[in-house]
């Protein structure tokens, strides 16, 4: 009798062994499996930073740069590089003379404080936008100009691709949150954009422009706002 109960506790042992073994072996993915997965999450990773780079087409396109690149490099001319530095400097605040070693920590400094907004702004621009009752605008408006600011930033080589992504992704994070739609986005944006215009003393000639390019970007079969939906995955969970 104590040798049968023996034998059955044996087997029931070694039975199990096999199971969790078994199981161990299902749950070890197979090479083929972790290229599949690698190139699965390649595929969310390009996608989600599209999307974050897609915020600021309306002003990548406004100022004569390629919208197709889903890397930060700046393919321009010498010309060209030299124009949009000379921008760029004049929206953060930054000095013209500043040495390479200064302009980056500089650049460091302004990519850290990010959420408080990237470039300088006009005076009340903030205040008057809150008084009526438009901080959604302002939003709106902070999340295209961080895009482009911070991709221009790192397509002259002002600071590593990783600290401008990490802003990016954020930033398209926080628009994914707060608006419904791109349309909803970029009408927002419009709206606020008016209101930096009349602080800027613009002619009534070119204000009205924003809102042209905008509807005729929302229409445009190829642009990214159609390709890529608005809420179809969010930039930081896995899908």
């Amino acid at each position: 009798m104590t040798l049968h109960l023996l034998l059955s506790l044996l087997v029931a042992i070694i039975f199990i062994i096999w199971k969790c073994k078994k199981a161990a072996r299902r749950k070890t993915p197979t090479a083929q499996e972790q290229e599949q997965e690698r190139l699965a999450e390649r595929r969310r990773d390009t996608r989600r930073r599209k999307w974050a780079l897609a915020l600021a087409d309306i002003l990548i396109l406004r100022n004569g740069l390629k919208t197709e690149n889903v890397t930060l490099a700046l393919p321009i001319d010498e010309r060209k590089r030299q124009q949009l530095a000379q921008q760029v400097k004049k929206e953060l605040g930054l000095a013209e003379d500043l040495r390479e070693d200064t302009l980056r920590q500089q650049v460091a400094d302004i990519l850290q404080r990010w959420p408080a907004g990237v470039g300088q702004t006009p005076r009340g621009f903030y205040e008057q936008l809150a008084a009526q009752g438009q901080v959604r605008d302002a939003l709106a408006f902070d999340c295209a100009r961080t895009a482009f600011l911070t991709r221009c930033i790192a397509g002259l080589g002002w600071c590593r691709d990783e600290q401008a992504w990490l802003v990016l992704l954020l930033n398209a994070q926080r628009a994914q949150d707060c608006f419904h739609s791109w349309e909803d986005y970029a009408t927002a944006y419009v709206r606020a954009r008016q209101i930096w215009l009349e602080l800027h003393h613009t002619p009534t000639t070119i204000t009205g422009r924003d809102l042209q390019e905008v509807m005729q970007y929302l229409e445009d079969p190829l642009s990214h706002w159609r390709e890529l939906p608005w809420n179809d995955f969010k930039i930081f969970e896995l899908n």
